[in-house]
């Protein structure tokens, strides 16, 4: 499985995320006529660390940027709470999770206007996500 299904794993677990459907939460982009609220995320960056001269030693580290989409910034950061709470240490279709250091969030507020001139709120999340294959 790639990183990216075990993040979209990670967040989908349990019931942590329930102001957005699991089918709302996607990896790489939201069609602009689809239903509000949404979630989508991408990895932005994968490194491997070195933790010892061998192979078993070393785990990767995965960058991730979480957009918690909705009509109000009032409900996109409620989403982004539910997202931080998500993003934890375990297994996520069979990547083991060591680690997830929250790194910082800002908002995008709504864009008042007709027709594609509106935008909704985003929240934006960032992590890192260290873990072994």
């Amino acid at each position: 499985m790639s990183i990216e299904a075990s993040v979209r794993s990670m967040l989908t677990a349990g019931s942590t995320i329930n102001l957005v459907p699991d089918a709302r939460i996607t990896h790489g982009y939201r069609l602009q006529d689809t239903e509000l609220p949404a979630v989508t995320f991408e990895v932005t960056e994968v490194e491997t660390i070195s933790a010892g001269s061998t192979d078993a030693a070393r785990i990767r580290r995965a960058g991730v940027t979480v957009n918690c989409i909705a009509v109000e910034a009032v409900d996109a950061l409620a989403i982004a709470a539910q997202v931080r709470s998500a993003a934890v240490p375990g297994t996520y279709s069979s990547k083991a999770f060591t680690a997830v250091t929250y790194l910082n969030h800002y908002v995008d507020p709504a864009v008042a206007g007709e027709g594609d001139e509106a935008q909704p709120a985003i929240a934006v999340c960032t992590f890192n996500v260290y873990y072994t294959e």
